[in-house]
């Protein structure tokens, strides 16, 4: 007896769009609803809110940019939060009195060397074989440390012409909106298009398979985190541009990691590794920025708002786990 194999049926384009960009379209409605509430909020709403919006979103977007590229390589990085604090002491520490010309030296050298220190984390990682969390989480105590070192207290100071050129004026947005595209464009979609990283996403998937097909898996797990010390050397300087000093608080620290992994999350992008792009991730940040204003506009309580936007993490990390989970036992 002949056993016929039937060929599946090919997907359409407009299938495969929505499978692979469903949830990101999902979240950019999202954050357009919550932009008319809060534009109906805001009885003059103007240049001044959106810049707000866009110069308070930078610093979280490239910090779930620098989780991302971390979370898709099949890991989790702990200590971007501390990576960043530790790039706005040394860019507040080192540009204080400075001219613009050096200024901007300082800020590609910081980014540099969060980058290398970002780097060695992951190949402390892949040399010891300890997972990312344990590596990550001891490292997250250490950099804040060292920027409690560099910078004992609050203090330092940003190039006034500097921020501008960053986050841009009390009414101006497009500053901070076009760097960031510029900064997607420029670091994260050639790189994902680059062999390292569709080596990126297939360690992610499947680390034993992408080995037998010729990956180095240890090699690629060190260039994610470098691409990852990055975004974060970048996150540290729109930090000192927008409070024009450096804060060395492990608290600071804490909450930019939290935000990271509920942008991460809430974009799309599965904790599993392997899956997501990171455009889902800077729509949330957006997201998770907006949500305080728009509760505190409603006469919530500022603690029960605290409260509420913590529920909400929480819920967005459980549905993530939920819905990657439902993936698997398909």
């Amino acid at each position: 007896m002949t056993t016929v194999t039937t060929a599946p049926e090919p997907t359409s384009r407009a299938a495969r769009f929505r499978q692979q960009n469903g949830w990101v379209v999902g979240v950019g409605v999202l954050l357009l609803v919550m932009i008319l509430v809060r534009y109906l909020q805001v009885e003059n709403f103007g240049g001044f809110e959106l810049r707000a919006l866009t110069a308070g979103s930078l610093m979280l977007a490239l910090l779930a940019l620098a989780q991302g590229v971390v979370v898709i390589s099949g890991g989790i990085n702990l200590a971007v939060g501390a990576l960043m604090v530790l790039a706005n002491c040394v860019s507040a520490w080192l540009m204080e009195d400075a001219s613009f010309g050096a200024s901007v030296a300082v800020a590609l050298g910081t980014v540099v060397g969060i980058a290398l220190l970002s780097g060695l984390m992951g190949w402390v990682i892949t040399v010891s074989g300890l997972p990312d969390i344990v590596v990550t989480l001891a490292l997250h105590f250490a950099f804040v440390g060292l920027a409690l070192l560099i910078l004992g207290g609050p203090g330092g100071a940003a190039n006034p012409e500097l921020s501008r050129l960053i986050v841009g004026g009390f009414s101006n947005p497009w500053p901070s909106l076009l760097w960031l595209t510029a900064i997607l464009c420029l670091v994260w979609l050639p790189f994902r298009r680059s062999r390292a990283g569709i080596a990126t996403y297939a360690i992610g998937s499947d680390r034993q398979a992408a080995f037998l097909a010729g990956v180095v898996v240890k090699r690629t797990r060190v260039q994610a985190y470098v691409v990852s010390g990055v975004f974060a050397g970048l996150a540290g300087l729109v930090t000192t541009a927008l409070l024009g000093s450096g804060s060395p608080q492990e608290s600071i620290a804490l909450g930019a990691l939290l935000g990271s992994v509920a942008a991460v999350v809430l974009g799309g992008v599965a904790l599993s590794g392997g899956r997501g792009q990171l455009l889902g991730p800077v729509l949330a940040a957006f997201v998770l920025t907006l949500i305080p204003p728009i509760l505190l506009s409603m006469g919530i309580n500022p603690n029960v708002a605290v409260l509420i936007e913590g529920l909400v993490i929480i819920g967005v990390v459980m549905l993530g786990g939920l819905l990657e989970l439902r993936r698997r036992t398909r």
